[in-house]
């Protein structure tokens, strides 16, 4: 199924009443046989609970009552014997008999229902994986990670909590249906009263769900800060104990946690409300049914056995009223959790894979950026554009660097070659195919970012990424990415070569030895394009260097696309472009660039004494 799909699925509209019920049918098309099976269990069960009820009402008119006086026994028990002992025994057996199908039943119906339950949770965690691969990158950098683990655990998990009961629930109904209809043969008064308890019920409830929501949707937007502020920790524990910050994180996570305390407190306390109410509602329905029953019966509109029968039925309503009022009182929380999950669905507008005309595979490819206007996302699905009217010409097997200051587009143009970017007017094409319309884009351009991620595993894990790649690929692509010698390192024992274990984000290598590997995933591959987004930034410049020459020596290198920050790199480029403030401001060889463009001449100077500065600090270390 498409993000499109799932996302049309995750649309609330309406009022309450309206918005539950949505939810409710997107649960019975997710689990339809499951949900069915524990609804049929469920209005069985109550049926059979009813008829326990009606039969009670009878055996006291027609067996106990009678045995008490002296009287003959009446009814079908009559028919059986007049002995009194022997006629309750009967009637005994059937309510075992019914109490025997009601165990099998409640069985069932727990089973079957919590099976679906859990299997509602998991699409709903299943969406929001999905949604990953097609969220613009606007998206993650508006949204804190937070959002996203608060969808994929809390809020999947909050959306099903109104489901546990809802079997139950349905059958309740049946037994409020089956119950009335008794009651209302027996005497209509006595239905009237008896059932008068749920529209109290239902007022009740639309007064919490309207004070309850906007509570709720606090405490979940609290959940996701603090899952946000958790994940930072973890990720900058290095920088919060190098900088000494220990005490200010703490008070800022202190903070995120006693608001989220605060916000589920006074949740709590609005709940603290709504249950007792919902538990007083059913005694006083007794009470006001035991007071109409003992006037009917004076009238001799109804026997003592029906008023008995009346008070059981409604005395009973109280567990399926007590499990309807669990399914309304945690339906403010479960339609924000659903809102929430279905709102990344929505925001998942990206085609996985939009293009379909097949590109050869063979050979560097030849990109090329025509009049292009290229915008990112913002977030809210709509374009932003930040690099205007390109147009490049990157011949196969070349290294391009694309030089600026900070905050120039270099990214963002990067990012084009890929398809993380789009063009809002122009094109970019691979050999002289729109890059929006090449078939498994993947198989021809790779994306090496400056922020290389490295997954918990293997070496050989974290290259191929579970693809089929054989091991001299792999051990090709470490070589040419060059970081064969720390293969060699990370061997323990029988754990070697490829089978020697990363920690998890890499964090037993280096920042540039995570962007090797990271760049050799991207060999493995062998790209006919390859975007380095500042990929080398934390290697060695001599590394830099080799790999770069590298690229191209065996003469079956890919075109290559580099953001540059150092002057080793940018020299080694066989054409450079200079961006500033969204344009192309010149383009051509590095030595063209320093004769003619005095703000490339500027900034290549500052690269310049910044790589003597490091390199002297280098020095200075050596010794």
């Amino acid at each position: 199924m498409t993000t499109t799909s799932h996302s049309a699925d995750y649309v609330l509209t309406g009022t309450f009443t309206r918005r539950a019920l949505q939810l409710l049918r997107h649960a019975m098309r997710t689990q339809r046989r499951r949900f069915w099976t524990a609804i049929t269990a469920a209005a069985v069960f109550s049926i059979l609970v009813v008829a326990f009820g009606t039969l009670l009402g009878q055996i006291t008119d027609d067996v106990v009552i009678p045995g008490i006086s002296g009287d003959p026994i009446k009814g079908v028990w009559g028919e059986y014997t007049q002995d009194p002992v022997k006629a309750i025994l009967l009637a005994g057996s059937v309510f075992v008999a019914i109490g025997i199908a009601n165990a099998v039943l409640v069985g069932v119906r727990r089973a079957v229902q919590g099976s679906a339950v859990a299997g509602v949770g998991a699409r709903h965690r299943q969406v929001v994986a999905d949604a990953l691969a097609s969220l613009p990158l606007g998206w993650h950098r508006k949204n804190p990670s937070g959002r996203m683990l608060s969808a994929m655990s809390s809020d999947s998990e909050t959306a099903t909590d109104t489901l546990h009961p809802f079997a139950f629930t349905v059958g309740s109904f049946v037994m409020m249906f089956a119950a009335g209809a008794s009651m209302w043969i027996m005497d209509p008064w006595l239905a009237v009263t008896g059932l008068a308890v749920v529209p109290v019920i239902f007022a009740i409830n639309v007064v919490y769900e309207r004070v309850i929501t906007p509570k709720w949707d606090k405490g979940q937007s609290l959940r996701s800060e603090v899952s946000t502020i958790a994940h930072e920790s973890f990720e900058g524990g290095t920088v919060v104990k190098a900088l000494g910050a220990e005490e200010s994180e703490t008070e800022r996570f202190a903070r995120s946690t006693y608001a989220l305390r605060d916000a589920d407190t006074k949740v709590g306390r609005t709940s603290a409300w709504f249950e007792p109410m919902m538990d007083l509602v059913v005694p006083l329905g007794s009470v006001a049914l035991m007071i109409v029953g003992a006037h009917r019966a004076a009238e001799g509109a109804v026997t003592v056995g029906n008023v008995v029968s009346a008070i059981y039925l409604v005395t009973l309503l109280a567990v399926p009223i007590r499990g309807l009022g669990w399914l309304l009182g945690q339906m403010p929380q479960a339609l924000v959790a659903f809102r929430r999950v279905g709102e990344i669905a929505q925001a998942a507008t990206e085609v996985d894979e939009p293009g379909h005309l097949a590109v050869p595979t063979d050979g560097a490819g030849a990109l090329h950026f025509v009049n292009a206007d290229i915008g990112a996302d913002d977030g809210d699905g709509e374009l932003v554009v930040i690099v205007k009217d390109v147009s490049l010409e990157l011949e196969p097997g070349t290294i391009t660097a694309l030089v600026g200051p900070t905050g120039a587009g270099k990214s963002t143009l990067a990012l084009a070659a890929t398809r993380l970017a789009r063009p809002t007017v122009g094109k970019v094409t691979l050999d002289g195919t729109d890059l929006a319309d090449v078939e498994e884009l993947g198989k021809h351009v790779a994306l090496v970012p400056q922020t290389a991620f490295v997954f918990a595993g293997t070496v050989r894990d974290n290259v191929t990424l579970g693809e089929n790649y054989s091991d001299d690929l792999v051990w090709d692509a470490l070589k040419r990415a060059q970081v064969l010698d720390v293969v060699e390192e990370l061997s323990q024992g029988d754990l070697k070569g490829l089978d020697a274990v990363l920690a998890e984000r890499g964090m037993n290598l280096s920042g540039g030895q995570r962007q090797r590997v990271a760049l050799a995933r991207a060999l493995v591959r062998e790209p006919r394009v390859l975007v380095l987004d500042d990929a080398t930034s934390a290697v060695d410049p001599r590394v830099e260097r080799d790999i770069l020459t590298g690229l191209s020596a065996s003469g079956r290198g890919p075109t290559v696309l580099l953001v540059a920050y150092r002057l080793a790199s940018i020299t080694l480029a066989d054409r450079v472009i200079h961006i500033d403030q969204g344009r192309v401001v010149d383009a051509g060889t590095h030595a063209e660039l320093i004769a003619r463009d005095p703000g490339y001449r500027s900034l290549v100077f500052a690269y310049e004494e910044d790589s003597k500065r490091q390199a002297q600090e280098e020095a200075e270390r050596v010794e």
